[in-house]
């Protein structure tokens, strides 16, 4: 073989590889978490998000104490996001999933089961994320008790998670007996549910509430459906979201709320289609963004 063809050989890889490089190392440099809006609230979604082993690592279960108190004490979040199941006793509990056995030892709907048999279940992320977590299903009341203790009340965002739609109305009036028992303003209290018949059953307790309907995977119909019953807003996905939809919306003086986003080029996405607030599940890089 010539040494022009061995030299050929070597140098279209090693050409390449250097385009490769200068494209790799130009992407690094452009900052993709430029952000162009700031009038957004930050909320931790179900406190600091959801178990992940990088970007962030959070070993935390979703509406567990310390992902919350990270997400308020740690992180500077203007508020949460929670899911709110009630007992078949009557006790609102915070938990994410429909059914225990996903993230506990325990079994089958929490709206089935006594609050005595749900209070206190450890939380289950596995063998990894359970050396740095020890925590345990908590109640609303104690995440209200913690919150009462700040020197401002935050924002709180309540999805609404509830499988019998006989007990819609029950579920309201406990509901909204336990946050007048704390004092919560009504005006930093926003009521989330992708069923509107809970939402309308929602607002015959009270009226005033800000009602949001969440999106289902399809922005443009859930937009349609809460103007159909007149609703406050709508609660979506932000990588389901687009900026002229949620202008739309806004326009429609519907209020948006963005869900999701760990990386920061996902959060500044979200931030830059101008929401009235995000859920994240990184509070720390949001709020480092906009501070």
């Amino acid at each position: 073989m010539s040494k022009r063809r061995v030299s050929r050989k070597i140098a279209l890889p090693a050409l390449f590889f250097a385009v490769l490089a200068i494209a790799v190392g130009g992407w690094l440099l452009y900052r993709h978490d430029k952000i162009e809006y700031k009038g957004v609230l930050v909320l931790g979604h179900a406190g600091s998000g959801f178990l992940s082993p990088m970007n962030p690592f959070n070993p935390l279960p979703a509406n567990s104490m310390a992902s919350i108190v990270k997400a308020m004490e740690a992180h500077g979040a203007d508020g949460l996001e929670v899911d709110v199941q009630l007992s078949k006793d009557g006790v609102l509990v915070l938990y994410h999933d429909t059914a225990l056995e996903s993230m506990t030892s325990g079994s089958g709907l929490i709206e089935d089961r006594a609050a005595s048999e749900v209070v206190g279940l450890k939380y289950d992320g596995g063998f990894f994320y359970n050396l740095f977590q020890d925590e345990e299903i908590i109640t609303l009341e104690a995440l209200l008790q913690r919150l009462a203790t700040y020197p401002e009340l935050p924002y709180l965002h309540i999805d609404l998670r509830n499988q019998n739609p006989e007990r819609h109305l029950y579920y309201a009036q406990t509901l909204m007996a336990m946050l007048r028992k704390y004092n919560y303003p009504l005006q930093k209290l926003v009521f989330i549910s992708p069923n509107p018949d809970f939402l309308l059953a929602f607002r015959e307790v009270e009226p005033a509430a800000l009602l949001m309907l969440d999106a289902s995977g399809d922005f443009e119909l859930t937009l349609q459906e809460a103007l159909k019953y007149n609703l406050g807003g709508v609660c979506v996905d932000g990588k389901d979201a687009t900026a002229e939809l949620v202008a739309k919306s806004k326009e429609q003086g519907l209020q948006v709320a963005l869900f999701g986003g760990k990386s920061r080029s996902r959060i500044a996405r979200m931030i830059n289609m101008k929401p009235d607030a995000i859920q994240t599940n990184n509070v720390a890089a949001a709020r480092n963004m906009l501070d």
